[in-house]
């Protein structure tokens, strides 16, 4: 009994050091950034920039397939910025349609997809306060996936991969191997508030005016 624990153990350190040679074979390090940028109420974007060092390697060639794919599901663009990197860029014009298309962006409908699967949800509540648009941000993006089983105390999932988010210009890490939730709230002024507000300046001032030139 103790023999066939032995030989489960070193299985499973086995087939821990053969997962990570192969991700170092794939990659060295995959440097992923996704961004949220709200411009706006009515204009944004999501941007995500990768770089993939061991582009050669057709599990990477699949990867860059996918995400391809998933862009143009959301009417999105995806640029070749060189061999190893990528730039995608999909426009929103509501906090709802961004919440859509995150959301749609990271559901793959292939099933028998051998990439890892990334489990990814944006929550957006808006609300208004007086002038400004103030919009909460919930993320949970699961990256459990790519975590190294078996391979504790070998080597740190933030080796192989560099993930991070950023909304606005605020940043944090996103760690592999664990499931992430952050949230954040942002804050834009409203056009048409100010517009309404400029229309009643202007038209109380007239009527100041006007009560003056009737007093004179």
């Amino acid at each position: 009994m103790k023999l066939q624990n032995v030989w489960a153990g070193l299985g499973k350190a086995l087939a821990g050091t053969l997962l990570l040679f192969c991700c170092m074979m794939l990659t060295g390090c995959v440097d992923y950034q996704l961004g949220v940028n709200l411009d706006s109420p009515h204009q944004g974007s999501i941007t995500q920039t990768i770089h993939i060092a061991n582009d050669a390697n057709p599990t990477a060639r699949a990867l860059l397939k996918q995400i391809q794919q998933q862009t143009r599901s959301v009417q999105g663009r995806y640029q070749v910025v060189s061999k190893q990197d990528v730039s995608v860029t999909i426009p929103f014009h509501t906090v709802k349609e961004l919440e859509s298309k995150f959301n749609r962006f990271f559901v793959v409908e292939d099933s028998n997809s051998a990439l890892p699967k990334i489990i990814s949800n944006l929550n957006v509540t808006q609300g208004n306060a007086l002038l400004f648009e103030r919009d909460r941000l919930a993320f949970d993006i699961d990256l459990s996936a790519l975590g190294i089983n078996g391979t504790e105390g070998l080597v740190d999932p933030s080796q192989l991969f560099n993930l991070g988010l950023t909304v606005n210009g605020a940043a944090w890490e996103l760690k592999a191997g664990q499931k992430n939730h952050i949230e954040t709230a942002v804050w834009m002024p409203m056009p048409l508030g100010f517009g309404a507000l400029a229309i009643v300046a202007v038209v109380a001032a007239g009527i100041v005016v006007r009560n003056r030139s009737v007093a004179n």
